[in-house]
């Protein structure tokens, strides 16, 4: 089986994640719209790795798990969900982007990882295109702005801690472990924050939502599993600079969100950037740290 096919899946649905949940705001609250969605595309795929007889998670399993679900699907994507609220689908597409950035320090922290000089103009030229982008207009862009990076940093984080977690053997598994965990948490935010009263589904949200389930969290990531384990790493980590490009196109053509110069000056230097990163070699003694890490990377389940 070619790799074409399920590349196209991940570059495609996963970019255009950020516009169903653009729509999938016009009637359900941010918080709840990721719980429901991780809750039951995780209940789905727990079933699912069940009736194919993989093992339970352990303990220490489900608490790893519990922690990614935090910083991946919960802190990650709820908060690009949450900064949608004030930000095109494009504009935080290209926040999420610099996802790798953060996973190349943190590694330099936690891991004493090597930048190579590769890496390091991947640095600069992400940083500067989110400087490009980040000069917000309002004050409730400025905290949308910050939540979108903040999410990111917490999807990097998550990233490197996944490779000194205890995981399941099946990518799968640990996925369904994460977003179990990361929709009970949004669960409850979402209830404490209010947000339940808010809820008035439309039948445009209640398909975006939908969408989001089966395409983007089971279908998606279904094919991002299946690349792991035919292709190297780096090829499927492509996706990190892919999927903005898609994300601001889509938003453009179908919702007609403003596509300025100062928008795509942002996403090509960025998509330069984390291209840098992603297709760089990486030291040999850290390829298999590398490979665990970009396990991780989308767990997102879109």
């Amino acid at each position: 089986m070619s790799f074409v096919g399920p590349l196209m899946i991940v570059y495609v649905v996963w970019g255009s994640t950020y516009l169903a949940q653009k729509v999938g705001l016009e009637g359900v609250p941010p918080l709840t719209m990721n719980a429901v969605r991780f809750l039951i595309a995780g209940a789905l795929l727990y079933a699912y790795c069940r009736y194919r007889r993989m093992p339970h998670p352990d303990r220490p399993q489900w608490h790893a798990g519990a922690i990614q679900g935090l910083l991946l699907p919960a802190a990650g994507t709820g908060g690009a969900a949450w900064a949608e609220q004030w930000l095109s689908s494009g504009i935080t597409a290209l926040f999420l982007a610099s996802i790798p950035l953060w996973i190349v320090l943190g590694r330099r922290v936690a891991d004493h990882e090597r930048i190579t000089w590769p890496v390091a103009l991947g640095l600069a030229a992400g940083f500067a295109g989110v400087a490009t982008l980040a000069r917000p207009q309002g004050g409730g862009d400025a905290v949308a702005i910050a939540v979108a990076l903040a999410g990111a940093l917490c999807w990097g984080l998550g990233t490197v801690y996944a490779g000194h977690a205890p995981r399941p053997a099946s990518a799968l598994m640990a996925s369904a472990v994460e977003m179990l965990s990361a929709g009970a948490v949004l669960a409850v935010l979402s209830g404490l924050t209010g947000e339940w009263s808010r809820i008035d589904v439309t039948a445009r949200a209640a398909l975006a939502v939908g969408y989001l389930i089966v395409f983007g969290s089971l279908v998606a990531y279904t094919a991002y599993t299946w690349l792991l384990d035919h292709v190297a790493p780096r090829i499927a980590g492509t996706y990190a600079f892919v999927n903005p490009v898609v994300a601001v196109l889509l938003g453009w053509w179908l919702l007609g969100e403003p596509l300025t110069a100062r928008t795509l000056l942002a996403t090509a230097v960025i998509a330069v950037g984390v291209a840098l990163i992603v297709l760089a070699p990486a030291p040999l003694d850290q390829d298999e740290r590398a490979a665990a890490g970009a396990r991780t990377v989308n767990d997102r389940a879109g």
